[in-house]
């Protein structure tokens, strides 16, 4: 049994005026398929234009196009109908904190999560922003990373970090270990301290880097500092959900956690893992 708490239907046959249910039957469908009993149904907060203004450049702007009234207007239809928490993904921006702050307070979300996509207006998982990974060195680039990182999960605004080594995402350069180990380290005590969890994202082996996000090492740490991690396929179309949770649930046992946890709408729940 499984609980996928990172999962998107915005690539579907929708507007964001009107989710067809059917939408979400596939994607339960193939959760199912696959040992999912619950979908955490999340859409990105630039998606909205209430959001805009909360994340930089160009590229950001150009898709706050829908009012979010659509989006909640859904998950109030279907809440206590299906197996799924309705929440969101919320991009973090150190400077703009208290107008996300004020972005979240418009709806009761059953969980948020926190992720750092953007460094200033770099995105780092735009295709075709890949050139600004050479404009700048992998440690500035990594220490960037998880600078914001540590302040997301200390912002108390949300209940996992996503996809937590997202810099991997194109396989380009990266700092070596002995760099990254207190980065990750920081992180984690930031994590531990706060009772936010680390996201374990199966998107990785479908992206460039062909790895689960985290790293091993950044794995072990946190379940050596005693940090809840989650499950999650960043499923955008109903054929990804749950893929890939066996590797999931085999790279977390390695790395000593016993237990998964997920955020439903009861709040926190586990899971136990062998």
């Amino acid at each position: 049994m499984w609980f996928d708490n990172h999962v998107h239907m915005e690539h579907g046959p929708y507007t964001p005026l009107e989710y067809p249910v059917s939408w979400l039957e596939q994607f339960l469908d193939v959760g199912r398929s696959r040992g999912v009993t619950g979908l955490g149904i999340v859409e990105h907060a630039y998606r909205f234009t209430e959001a805009a203004g909360l994340l930089p450049g160009e590229w950001a702007r150009q898709r706050c196009r829908y009012p979010l009234a659509g989006y909640t207007a859904f998950l109030d239809a279907i809440r206590g109908s299906y197996p799924m928490a309705a929440g969101l993904e919320m991009d973090f921006v150190p400077a703009n904190e208290e107008g996300i702050r004020a972005f979240l307070g418009r709806y009761s979300w059953d969980f948020v999560l926190g992720s750092i996509h953007f460094l200033d207006d770099f995105g780092l998982d735009v295709s075709e922003m890949q050139g600004h990974y050479f404009q700048r060195t992998p440690e500035e680039i990594w220490t960037q990373y998880y600078d914001y990182s540590m302040r997301a999960a200390a912002s108390g605004l949300f209940q996992a970090i996503t996809h937590p080594d997202l810099p991997k995402i194109y396989g380009f350069e990266k700092p070596p270990e002995e760099f990254l180990i207190p980065l990750y380290q920081r992180f984690v005590e930031v994590l531990a301290d706060t009772g936010v969890a680390l996201e374990i994202n199966t998107a990785g082996l479908r992206r460039p880097v062909k790895e689960i996000y985290p790293h091993p090492t950044l794995l072990s740490l946190a379940a050596q500092s005693h940090v809840a991690v989650s499950f999650a396929s960043d499923a955008h179309e109903p054929e990804n959900v749950g893929l890939y949770f066996v590797e999931a649930q085999q790279l977390a046992h390695e790395a000593g956690f016993r237990e998964i946890s997920f955020f439903g709408p009861q709040g926190t729940g586990h899971i136990t893992i062998s």
